[in-house]
């Protein structure tokens, strides 16, 4: 397994002082989000230094919002997963269509595709997330397949390995043990999203939620999972000041170690 830091938890941070944030707190790789001003602030170039000379990229995330840069949903993970080949990441996780966003081409598109990892993936993992419900007194999903057994069928159906996010199970009020289950004896699970998650506020810090983190840490040593497991915090969970964020996240990735070691 290795363990990977999100550039989205300190995604107002420069993208090299988040690579050398992660180094220092002992994480053993990135997965980089792509966020506004990538192609324009962020270059391939850039993102290959910092693979090389100071943690490597192994995982990306596709942008959640249009860019112009990366364009519409199918355009960003085409490119997601050609800059993922050129900097030998393992992993390109994105999100499924969302219908309130009406998203339908994507979703069309989708369709279409009879084999991810051979018509988009070829050598790279293409992982679709499971998705949050949102909302308080009504609550629901605007994503497309947003039942799990729906989404791995589709997964089966479509050849899709799967990025398996703790948080968002936990808007389920469900047991995400049996959850992860569920997703791991697919065969497809490539990447873990790695957060605690109270009522209506996900990513959060481990041990400031409800989830029950430390045995589902103690299920992967147990399973012998050897995907990536990505911390991925909002960045109000974290310090304000670089050693504090340093000590927290080294806090975090000593707390995975321990278990899953």
């Amino acid at each position: 397994m290795i363990i990977c830091l999100s550039s989205g938890s300190l995604y107002h941070l420069p993208i090299a002082e988040v690579f050398q944030i992660a180094r220092e707190a002992g994480f053993e790789g990135m997965e980089v989000l792509i966020s506004q001003g990538f192609s324009r602030k962020h270059t391939l170039e850039e993102l290959r230094g910092l693979s090389e000379e100071v943690l490597p990229v192994k995982g990306i995330h596709t942008p959640f919002l249009r860019f112009r840069h990366w364009r519409g949903r199918i355009s960003s993970l085409k490119k997601a997963v050609a800059w993922a080949r050129e900097l030998g990441a393992e992993v390109v996780t994105f999100h499924p269509p969302n219908w309130l966003n009406f998203e339908f081409r994507f979703w069309q598109w989708m369709r279409g595709v009879k084999d991810f990892q051979a018509e988009v993936g070829q050598g790279v993992a293409v992982a679709i997330e499971n998705m949050p419900l949102v909302g308080s007194e009504f609550r629901l999903c605007g994503y497309f397949w947003s039942k799990t057994e729906r989404l791995l069928k589709f997964a089966e159906r479509k050849n899709l390995f799967l990025t398996f996010d703790t948080t968002h199970m936990g808007t389920r009020f469900v047991d995400i043990i049996p959850q992860f289950l569920n997703f791991y004896n697919t065969g497809r699970v490539r990447n873990v999203h790695f957060s605690d998650w109270s009522p209506f506020r996900e990513h959060r810090y481990p041990g400031r939620g409800m989830l029950p983190l430390s045995r589902f840490l103690n299920l992967l040593r147990r399973l012998g999972y050897e995907g990536l497991l990505t911390v991925e915090l909002t960045p109000r969970e974290l310090p304000e000041d670089r050693e504090g964020i340093v000590t927290s996240l080294r806090t975090v990735a000593e707390y995975i170690k321990e278990f899953c070691r």
